[in-house]
């Protein structure tokens, strides 16, 4: 948001605005030519639409704005001050080009994995498997607890249970919010309705029949519709470590890698298979 402050907006536009996002105000003059000069780079730099800064424009011109910048005891115009909750962060005084202008904003702006986070939120909804793809890239850059919250509640809208409670062991106790305490509850109600009966048996039969092929492929079927994907694959692996061509093992294995896509865990299981191939 880009706005003028007034005498009226001051409280709203300027200090309640500041908590809950970094307001930059750019103190002017007409009468200063620099200020002209600053002003489009500013703008340009922030942007009208920026979720993370508001630049307020302050005319010291105006009266009953003079107040304002005698109370930060500013000595040279053009200038910019940084507002968090109320209070004045940083101060940059004196004409100023595009880099050093982009040096004061850097600290309140969005790194790439913040972005990243941005779109993974916007989509999550609507295309999970896109946003987790957007999320891995975000932890990759900044492997914080937000972003490992928002990828767990990622792989659970993808069945992912095994990486959803991994992902959740992760998460210390300062951050387990009421995001993590939702997703951690929606994660038991799929737990207990992965647990089919169908399952159990399968499992029953196959600890009786340890190196029962077909056993642990039929079993790793329904892992991988339960949301196990780690033991539904390493089940397969076992069963082509043996037998290359056995069943539809081959395949089975194939479409689940496919499936999960940029899985960490689809990357670990199909290393494993191209060096029993190759």
């Amino acid at each position: 948001m880009i706005l003028d402050i007034t005498v009226q907006n001051f409280q709203q536009a300027l200090l309640d605005a500041s908590n809950t996002k970094t307001v930059v105000v750019f103190f002017h003059a007409q009468a200063v030519p620099e200020c002209q000069t600053m002003a489009p780079i500013l703008e340009r730099l922030i942007g009208s639409d920026s979720q993370h800064i508001d630049l307020a424009r302050v005319n010291v011109e105006d009266p009953q704005l003079q107040s304002l910048a005698s109370q930060l005891a500013l000595r040279a115009l053009p200038a910019l001050v940084a507002f968090k909750e109320g209070q004045p962060v940083d101060v940059l005084e004196g004409p100023q080009d595009e880099a050093a202008i982009s040096q004061f904003l850097k600290p309140y702006q969005p790194n790439e994995a913040e972005l990243l986070l941005d779109q993974a939120k916007q989509m999550l909804g609507m295309d999970p498997k896109s946003a987790y793809g957007l999320l891995q890239q975000a932890r990759a850059l900044e492997d914080s607890a937000t972003i490992r919250l928002y990828l767990a509640e990622c792989a659970l809208a993808l069945n992912k249970l095994e990486e959803t409670k991994q992902l959740l062991a992760s998460i210390g106790m300062a951050d387990q919010d009421s995001q993590y305490q939702h997703i951690q509850a929606r994660l038991k109600l799929a737990e207990e309705a992965a647990d089919s009966p169908e399952l159990r048996e399968l499992e029953q039969k196959l600890a009786a029949q340890p190196d029962s092929l077909i056993l642990k492929e039929e079993l790793a079927v329904l892992l991988f519709q339960a949301g196990k994907q780690e033991e539904a694959l390493q089940l397969l692996i076992e069963v082509l470590q043996k037998d290359l061509a056995f069943g539809e093992a081959r395949k089975r294995f194939l479409d689940m890698i496919t499936t999960m896509g940029a899985d960490p865990i689809a990357s670990k299981f199909r290393r494993k298979l191209y060096s029993m191939l190759y």
